[in-house]
């Protein structure tokens, strides 16, 4: 069981991250990493190891985005090794992608993209298809949010995820098919996680995305959309009552 967060910031997002995703560590992992995005630039962090041994300072401190992705990872498809853990970076350093999830059509998705245009592959996993389809698509699309809904279209299985891009510093991508994935809405930040649990205290309302559904969220606003037809949905805000910094007094909606 994998898990991912995102926030989308007014502040230096890196630590909060670390915090986020410490949060989720119940779920059983073998390596954790993250990436953070300042205007041009995509920076990594990833390894073998628990949150507390792989995402520590001072390599943080250098960390400047105020947008930023993060994920823990349980194998599934690949070795236990730095290369397999997420984020995935595309090959012109434009995408990063943090799944959770199966993509039961990876390998040829994977044999395509390298017929196609030598697309090189560092991991082994099925994720990382992900961030070189959206290298590949964005070519001939309008916007990255359709490149985004275009490559979630040609994915088969199930997944949770996260996305940051170069081409839009201030936003970041998320999607879900059956694997929950929730939006965390506070005053200075958007959060993106795998469960609630994931979320900061200042997070005050929370968002259940649907199967089938993507979001593009900034640090002030939101929007949600059906990956099928790419039209406009409302959904409706949950308050969270917490009990204390760490767990919430409310459950929210199945997922």
């Amino acid at each position: 069981m994998c898990g991912i967060v995102g926030i989308a910031g007014r502040w230096e997002v890196a630590h909060q991250l670390v915090e986020s995703i410490l949060r989720l560590e119940y779920r059983p992992h073998d390596s954790c990493g993250l990436a953070t995005l300042s205007t041009s630039v995509i920076e990594m962090w990833k390894d073998v190891g628990r949150v507390q041994e792989v995402l520590i300072p001072p390599a943080l401190d250098l960390a400047n985005g105020v947008l930023g992705i993060a994920h823990i990872r349980s194998a599934t498809h690949g070795d236990v090794c730095q290369e397999n853990a997420h984020p995935h970076l595309s090959c012109d350093k434009a995408f990063a992608v943090v799944h959770n999830g199966t993509i039961s059509n990876f390998k040829r998705i994977r044999d395509e993209l390298q017929a196609k245009r030598d697309h090189l592959f560092f991991s082994d996993t099925d994720s990382e298809v992900i961030v070189h389809l959206l290298e590949e698509t964005v070519r001939d699309s309008r916007s990255v949010e359709e490149a985004f809904v275009r490559v979630l279209r040609l994915l088969e299985g199930t997944f949770a995820i996260a996305m940051i891009s170069t081409y839009e510093p201030n936003r970041i991508f998320c999607a879900r098919q059956n694997s929950p994935l929730l939006l965390g809405i506070g005053v200075d930040a958007i959060f993106v996680g795998s469960d609630i649990n994931s979320f900061l205290s200042e997070i005050s309302q929370a968002i259940v995305l649907a199967d089938g559904e993507y979001a593009v969220v900034s640090s002030d606003a939101y929007c949600i959309g059906g990956i099928a037809d790419g039209q406009p949905r409302q959904s409706k805000l949950v308050n969270i009552q917490w009990q204390s910094d760490s767990f919430p007094a409310n459950p929210l909606p199945s997922l």
